[in-house]
């Protein structure tokens, strides 16, 4: 027999990945049996999990907690192979009361947390620390199941090959509970916004608090509709054109589904690096969406609404896979079973990305992809950057997305062994018959040097100058960066007077950069030199 001690009040996903590993078990012959907080709301999803329910009353402690579920197995005579603990009210004091009576334990976690296990089980990716993040936080003994490889999910998710058409709805979720209040107000306004363009649904789990008024705005709008507490969300995932929601488990079953997504967070174990999101396909993470204004929030919902196909293809291309079989390989290793040999999944093929120019057998110039959408906004934010531009503020994603989706720049991006080194962009303006070219750079590494930024610009004046001959190219340099004021002059820019018009063309393109910080310049096309 096999039992599991899971705190469904930190969450009730941690009782539904529990139940699907022991539905798993059950169907390896296995016996099981649950430990659980009193909560009414569990009873709705036991289904169709086998095992004998014990309701556990609130204690005070770890150790009485423990001492509570050893005791009712000690009573009840029963032969336990393994005993599963999930839960973050669970610490290494639980753990310890359980080895001292010779029992195999294992735990789950997300958290990093310390352990005194004899399994450890975490799906959590975090990118190149996937596999050694608890090397100083278990024995040496201590084996340990990492990564999306082990993530436990529904039977439904497992991978399979239709492709459902994509319907015209956004759909809100905040997993099991949640508070509607602000999400509430988005909805609203998007209702108002969208009843010809898209469908709103709203999946409201058996924990939501205040969704009295969300109930309310559905009565009045047709393209609002609530769904309360499905047993799972895969064909709701499969068939919606953009998520927007909690990340929680909800980032493997989206990446299972392959679901173009907006997430944001709700609790500690949900706060992600966005380049381990990344690997997983998943590029628009905001963590504080919800404390932004209304408006915002709605604006970039409905800019990523309209661009869903780009953000599905994105999708197709992971670096890291999940197939939603973790409970199954997790199942194999608690009965002893041997694992069977799988099949490495593999990424559909990618139309790659567009070198531009081989400036040497290490470097190189390709443009910029979506893929680039948060490495072009760290770099930029890179505070050796920032100072030297017109607006020196810090871009927030909320703004940058939009952005992302709706600018006129030629990006670029110089990149050294495939790793960005550079970014750098040139846009287009016209006015009274003449062209003029505008752009900049920002550095994505520390290993830029002075023959990097050389090598960049001289690029972008020549590969602009045969696609705009005749065009001025205009910029503006903080007169304290004497590197980009030398590197420019080297290059053919000259200062414009005030009298110009190309000196009036440039204020209005830069109205940020005022005549005391920054030196107006211009290089002239060849048949104007």
């Amino acid at each position: 027999m096999i039992a599991f001690r899971v705190d469904t009040q930190c969450g009730l996903g941690h009782f539904m990945r529990m139940k699907w590993l022991a539905v798993a078990l059950e169907g390896r012959g296995a016996k099981t049996v649950f430990f659980v907080d009193e909560n009414t709301t569990v009873g709705e999803f036991i289904a169709p999990l086998q095992a004998k329910i014990v309701w556990v009353p609130k204690f005070q402690s770890c150790r009485e907690d423990a001492e509570f579920c050893l005791s009712y197995l000690d009573a009840q005579a029963m032969n336990i192979q393994w005993f599963v603990l999930d839960g973050y009210g669970f610490d290494v004091t639980w753990e310890d009361k359980a080895q001292q009576q010779g029992i195999q334990l294992m735990s789950m976690d997300d958290l990093g947390r310390e352990h005194h296990a004899d399994l450890v089980v975490d799906m959590k990716w975090a990118g190149k620390d996937t596999h050694s993040r608890y090397e100083s936080l278990v024995a040496p003994g201590t084996d340990c199941l990492l990564g999306p490889e082990f993530a436990i999910l529904a039977p439904e998710y497992q991978v399979n090959e239709s492709l459902e058409q994509r319907a015209d709805t956004i759909t809100f979720s905040l997993g099991g509970g949640g508070d509607w209040t602000q999400l509430t107000e988005v909805i609203e306004q998007l209702c108002h916004c969208s009843e010809q363009t898209c469908n709103i649904l709203a999946v409201i789990g058996p924990k939501a608090l205040n969704t009295e008024k969300l109930r309310q705005i559905e009565s009045q709008f047709d393209n609002l509709v609530l769904v309360d507490a499905p047993k799972s969300l895969a064909s709701i995932y499969r068939k919606t054109g953009l998520f927007v929601g909690a990340l929680g488990t909800s980032l493997y079953e989206l990446a299972v589904t392959k679901t173009p997504a907006l997430t944001f967070s709700l609790a500690v174990n949900q706060h992600n690096e966005i380049e381990n999101l990344q690997d997983l396909g998943h590029y628009y993470h905001v963590p504080d969406l919800l404390d932004y204004p209304v408006s915002t929030v709605s604006k970039l919902i409905f800019t990523l609404f309209e661009h869903r196909s780009t953000i599905a293809a994105q999708r197709r291309h992971p670096s890291v896979h999940v197939d939603g079989l973790g409970r199954e390989r997790i199942a194999d290793i608690l009965l002893g079973t041997p694992v069977k040999q799988r099949k490495q999944l593999q990424s559909e093929p990618s139309n790659g990305v567009e070198v531009v120019s081989e400036l040497s057998d290490s470097l190189h110039v390709r443009k910029v992809t979506n893929n680039d959408v948060n490495g072009y906004l760290q770099a930029r934010n890179r505070a050796e950057n920032m100072w030297r531009m017109t607006i020196t503020d810090t871009i927030k994603e909320i703004d940058h997305y939009v952005w992302w989706f709706n600018n006129n720049r030629h990006s670029y991006v110089l990149e050294k062994d495939s790793k960005p080194l550079i970014y750098v962009w040139h846009q287009v303006y016209r006015e009274d018959q003449q062209d003029y070219l505008f752009g900049g750079w920002f550095a994505a590494s520390n290993d830029v040097n002075f023959v990097h930024a050389q090598l960049i610009l001289k690029w972008q004046l020549e590969y602009c100058a045969a696609q705009h001959s005749e065009a001025v190219w205009l910029a503006v340099i903080n007169k304290d960066n004497k590197f980009v004021n030398l590197l420019n002059q080297k290059e053919g820019f000259v200062t414009l007077t005030p009298e110009s018009q190309e000196f009036s063309v440039t204020q209005r393109l830069f109205p940020q950069a005022s005549e005391d910080e920054f030196n107006y310049v211009a290089k002239f096309p060849a048949s104007r030199a």
